[in-house]
């Protein structure tokens, strides 16, 4: 595009795709048009608001081409006049994909917008029936705005903006105000005075900030996060949100920005600062770590049900707490994606409360496995991969928004007999909850998606059971073991019920 003179933006799904695709794109320029390697760069978040405002004005006078962006690009800023927009791989809603693909043609102009489909069963999907692309209608928007991390600093921004009273407030913010404001007192962010009139039901806004808005952001739901320092000049490069900082920053690790490599040389916990400096190389890094999903409140016993179009399903919806630790990372080679060697890294272990969506697998269905000589594991960690792959066509999320359990190979301990999926956002936003009414008609969907895939390996493909964020690379997956599991829970789920209708007609 920025070689046939047309400006252009490359929405990515990940912060890693668009430096992976400026350094790739920059490669390709060093050799056909020198003179344009400096016109294209990386927008996204995690950049300090200073080098987010220069780009944005770059872009908008034309002293820019090209840009990669997340869809932290999607909406809200004027980049002035953009010829075309490529889309790599299905940006999670056909929302997101109109919204970019509007970046491009305005004032009147000729635009071009291209779909880049990736090995993916929702891109596939769409590339062999793009018709249910263009004729899909826009989704519904998922907020939960009882999330207490959103609702904790939200109240903060009323207060400031006119005294809260419980009384009364409680009907717009939840029942969960009084513990929200009693956490902010104990923060410095809230005060009520019982010594004066009606005081003690009034809570006034008595925070740090002048205007606690001005500090809240908007594309991430954190406040404590990592510094990433160039060592060679002491230069902030970015702030990442603590839920993320260990997948990108460690010792050894390979961090890009503006494609451009650093190897992290030091990383200070204690201060959240990973420090590094430019290095020339042709690998980049992946930390191998492991995430336990701890339920709060379920049980497995079947509880009443959730009826579907479908299916009724005695799925559960519960908090949880989600628990990664990190034990190693892989250096891969960029040309060849081929692992070139593995290093042990020792980080501390991240927590964080969210909420969780799940159903047993049955016992029938576990002996089925067993009997002939499949994976158990692998099968429920495979059916698990299948419903987070045909979730996106059924509701407004990325696959960033949700994961699974993912099985390690070296794994020794029991893991639970079931099929879950959970919200990777702290604190949860709402998907469970969403799920939970959908789960009959995905584990129909993902039945068919995995039953009906031509593929002959026994680990499934990409357009089945493989899944491009899965943390242990596909490792232990058996589509065989996947397609029986599906098939047993659907059908105990079915004889469960017309049990009960029948004793309940009885």
């Amino acid at each position: 595009m920025v070689q046939h003179g047309l400006r252009c933006i490359a929405f990515c799904k990940t912060r890693k795709l668009c430096e992976l695709v400026l350094s790739y794109t920059r490669e390709i320029l060093e050799v056909t048009g020198k003179e344009l390697v400096d016109s294209i760069c990386v927008y996204r978040a995690g950049y300090i608001a200073e080098d987010r405002r220069k780009i944005e004005a770059d872009l908008f006078e034309g002293k820019l081409r090209g840009v990669a962006a997340t869809n932290a690009l999607e909406l809200g800023i004027d980049v002035g006049h953009i010829d075309a927009t490529l889309h790599l791989g299905f940006p999670g809603s056909v929302a997101s994909l109109w919204q970019q693909a509007g970046r491009s043609g305005r004032r009147a102009k000729q635009s071009l917008a291209i779909y880049v489909a990736f090995e993916g069963p929702l891109d596939q999907y769409f590339m062999k029936s793009p018709d249910k692309l263009f004729g899909k209608p826009i989704e519904h928007c998922q907020v939960d705005s009882h999330n207490p991390k959103v609702l904790g600093q939200h109240i903060a921004c009323a207060a400031y903006e006119h005294p809260i009273c419980l009384q009364y407030d409680e009907n717009h913010f939840g029942s969960t105000l009084d513990s929200i404001m009693t956490t902010l007192k104990d923060k410095g962010f809230l005060v009520n005075n019982p010594s004066e009139p009606f005081s003690s039901t009034m809570w006034n806004y008595i925070g740090p900030e002048k205007n606690p808005s001005q500090t809240i952001s908007i594309r991430a739901i954190e406040h404590d996060k990592y510094k990433v320092i160039d060592k060679l000049n002491n230069r902030l490069l970015e702030e990442i949100e603590e839920s993320k900082a260990f997948f990108q920053v460690y010792e050894g690790a390979i961090y890009m920005h503006q494609g451009v490599n650093y190897l992290v040389e030091e990383f200070d916990l204690s201060s959240r600062t990973a420090f590094c400096r430019k290095v020339d190389v042709k690998y980049y890094t992946k930390t191998r770590d492991y995430t336990d999903i701890n339920v709060l409140g379920g049980d497995f016993a079947y509880l009443p049900a959730f009826k579907t179009n479908h299916l009724k399903t005695t799925t559960q919806a519960n908090s949880c707490k989600v628990s990664t630790k990190w034990f190693g990372f892989h250096r891969i080679c960029k040309s060849s994606s081929k692992i070139l060697d593995t290093v042990e890294l020792r980080l501390p272990p991240y927590s964080y409360d969210s909420e969780a969506v799940w159903i047993r697998i049955p016992r029938s269905a576990k002996i089925a496995v067993e009997e002939r000589k499949l994976e158990f594991r692998g099968g429920s960690h495979a059916a698990s991969h299948a419903l987070l792959n045909i979730l996106p066509l059924h509701m407004m999320c990325s696959a960033s928004d949700l994961g699974t359990e993912c099985v390690n190979p070296h794994e020794t301990r029991g893991m639970p007999e079931r099929i879950l999926l959970y919200d990777k956002h702290p604190g949860g936003i709402g998907l469970a909850t969403q799920v939970k009414k959908l789960f009959g008609e995905l584990l129909l969907a993902a039945l068919e998606l995995v039953s009906t895939c031509s593929c002959a390996s026994a680990s499934g493909c990409p357009n089945c059971i493989q899944s491009l964020t899965c943390s242990e690379y596909n490792e232990v997956l058996d589509k065989e073991a996947a397609i029986l599991i599906l098939k047993g829970v659907i059908e105990h789920e079915r004889s469960y019920f017309e049990v009960e209708e029948a004793s309940d007609r009885s």
